[in-house]
């Protein structure tokens, strides 16, 4: 099966940076955010005190304490108003506005290998195998295995300072829309 990338115009970064990045989002999510690391993401969701969904998210460290969720983009804006409103309180901010950040999705039997290599990251690769959520994360990019076979890659690419990473991804894989990536998530039980 030859592997293939789309872009994921649907779906949107919100980044949060500072010292209390983790100990805010902690507070505030349903996920256990001291299992994130360079080497792990994890997904959760922001819950109203009623137990609506405001936002789910796949929660992976950027670089340092820069960390990102990774949502729907039609629910950007409204999720980091929500966070905003509790945010003052801590050493971290939220930033919705760095659209320089593509993300890609990625699949096939062969994409591990094809994306690792044009990231050059082939070590983490072998170490990476089946777990869902594995992370790796460089200058100007993470990547994010989603399901547990090693098949489905989110890529968030920073495409001002790494242009030639896109560049280098979209050359390695064939591309498709961004329809075949949602029908994949979906068989995979990925909500």
């Amino acid at each position: 099966m030859p592997s293939h990338y789309t872009v994921l115009n649907n779906e949107a970064l919100l980044h949060i940076s500072g010292p209390d990045s983790l100990k805010f989002l902690q507070g505030q999510t349903t996920c256990d955010t001291n299992k994130v690391s360079p080497e792990q993401a994890t997904v959760g969701a922001y819950c109203t005190p009623k137990g609506r969904v405001v936002c789910d998210f796949i929660l992976c460290q950027i670089a340092g304490d820069h960390f990102a969720l990774r949502l729907r983009r039609d629910v950007l804006e409204t999720s980091a108003v929500t966070f905003g409103k509790y945010i003052i309180f801590s050493k971290a901010e939220l930033n919705q506005n760095e659209t320089n950040w593509k993300i890609y999705g990625c699949w096939g039997s062969e994409a591990k290998q094809t994306l690792y290599s044009a990231l050059g990251t082939e070590e983490w690769a072998k170490d990476a195998a089946g777990l869902s959520y594995s992370s790796h994360c460089g200058d100007g990019f993470t990547i994010v295995q989603v399901d547990e076979a090693g098949t489905q890659f989110e890529c968030y690419i920073d495409t001002q300072s790494r242009a030639e990473l896109a560049s280098q991804l979209e050359r390695a894989l064939s591309a498709s829309d961004e329809n075949h990536w949602e029908s994949l998530q979906i068989e995979q039980g990925i909500g």
